[in-house]
């Protein structure tokens, strides 16, 4: 977790739920491209809670914010919102292996 910042505000969560984000957020760290640190706060509002996630990488920044009376509900939804950000990073990143690679092919360099 040395590249991975968890914040809370308005509450102080219990060791199970400490733990809970904690691995969902390492599960979304993972997936990030090389290098990212991640900043994760997690605010609570009356029945309400907050999630704002940012991911500083080399290959750019990733966010998403989301909010609900559930907190699984809303690490549910920071996780879809990432994971759709990392998949067009990915897509983005091998279309252009892809055409590097079919580049090489056509002039011999292969």
């Amino acid at each position: 977790m040395e590249n991975m910042m968890l914040k809370f505000q308005g509450f102080h969560p219990s060791d199970f739920t400490r733990s809970y984000l904690e691995d969902k957020m390492t599960i979304l760290q993972h997936e990030a491209p090389y290098g990212a640190r991640m900043e994760a706060t997690f605010t609570r509002h009356n029945q309400d809670f907050k999630g704002i996630v940012t991911i500083l990488s080399p290959a750019g920044k990733f966010f998403a914010i989301a909010s609900g009376t559930k907190l699984k509900d809303v690490t549910h939804k920071i996780n879809e919102q990432l994971k759709k950000q990392f998949g067009k990073w990915k897509a983005k990143v091998h279309k252009k292996e892809s055409i590097r690679d079919m580049n090489d092919e056509f002039f011999g360099i292969a």
